[in-house]
């Protein structure tokens, strides 16, 4: 008997538990979601071989959203204004060597819908990681740096869906 009260009083607790993570707002990494209000969707402002477009139609398409490439389907239009890269040195070694650096990647967005009316304003976005520069094997550096590179524009791609959601949700 005690065995069976053990069980019901943990599986009470795991129960509990997930109800006050989806009350305070919890949500796991990739599961946001879009009002279907807003789609079909159409990417403007980044060229059609951009790596981004293609993050951001994913992560789009993931959020429950249509993305479209013509004008005329539009429901609402997400534009991407002056995107930034940049790479600044962090610390250097005794002999003026880079030891590390800092990559940052942003851009600023709006949304608007098929007649141009606003729904989110304007807004800075951008991700920053630092890496350790090796003095040897120049080809992993490369390779680390295309990396970090990759799994950047794939995070700026999903805080703009975050914040597309946290400001659509208002």
């Amino acid at each position: 008997m005690t065995h069976w009260k053990t069980r019901l009083a943990t599986w009470t607790f795991i129960l509990l538990a997930l109800a006050a993570l989806q009350g305070c707002g919890f949500h796991l990494r990739g599961s946001a979601q879009l009002p279907p209000s807003i789609s079909p969707l159409r990417i403007h402002g980044l060229a059609d071989l951009d790596p981004l477009r293609n993050d951001l139609r994913q992560v789009l398409t993931e959020a429950g959203l249509r993305v479209t490439d013509k004008q005329a389907d539009a429901g609402s239009i997400l534009q991407i204004y002056k995107q930034d890269r940049n790479r600044r040195v962090l610390s250097v070694d005794e002999r003026g060597k880079v030891v590390e650096y800092e990559l940052h990647y942003g851009l600023e967005f709006d949304l608007v819908d098929g007649d141009g009316t606003r729904l989110v304003e304007k807004q800075d976005v951008g991700v920053q990681r630092a890496y350790v520069n090796p003095q040897t094997g120049i080809l992993g550096k490369e390779q680390e740096e295309a990396l970090m590179n990759r799994d950047m524009r794939l995070d700026l791609a999903r805080r703009i869906v975050e914040r597309l959601q946290e400001q659509l949700s208002k």
